[in-house]
């Protein structure tokens, strides 16, 4: 099945997560844009070769960051309720995926690179395609 690769805006991203940017009308140089006081954060970073992906995953009690380091990123999101209703974006701005969304990343490079920021606790659970869901550039 074919997907459709979509650049991230905060409108087309919005059923997922929030993208990680300056708002509009800030003037300041720090901006403060997701915050969880209830649940102590991580930071880490992730470091992948996968041009396909079987499994994605999601985090029921975390949002998650993803922003992109090294390499270029597709990043394949779903709904909760529809992780076979995936869309792929070009992760070329960090964002923040809601709790319970699916995802996972792809490298369209030899290998790739994400920060990565989320609950100190992570929950996870996994849907696993019933065939391999494989990178085409058209």
């Amino acid at each position: 099945m074919e997907r459709e690769i979509l650049n991230i805006s905060k409108e087309n991203f919005a059923p997922f997560g929030k993208v990680i940017e300056f708002s509009e009308d800030c003037k300041d140089k720090f901006e403060i844009i997701i915050t969880d006081e209830v649940n102590p954060w991580r930071i880490a970073v992730y470091r992948y070769k996968e041009k396909s992906v079987k499994v994605m995953e999601n985090h029921p009690t975390s949002k998650e960051s993803f922003e992109p380091l090294t390499g270029t990123t597709l990043i394949m999101v779903a709904q909760n309720h529809a992780p076979k209703d995936y869309k792929v974006f070009l992760l070329d701005k960090p964002v923040c995926l809601y709790e319970g969304i699916w995802h996972q990343v792809i490298s369209l490079s030899s290998e790739a690179s994400v920060k990565i920021t989320e609950n100190l606790e992570v929950n996870s659970e996994f849907h696993e395609f019933e065939n391999e869901v494989k990178v085409r550039i058209l």
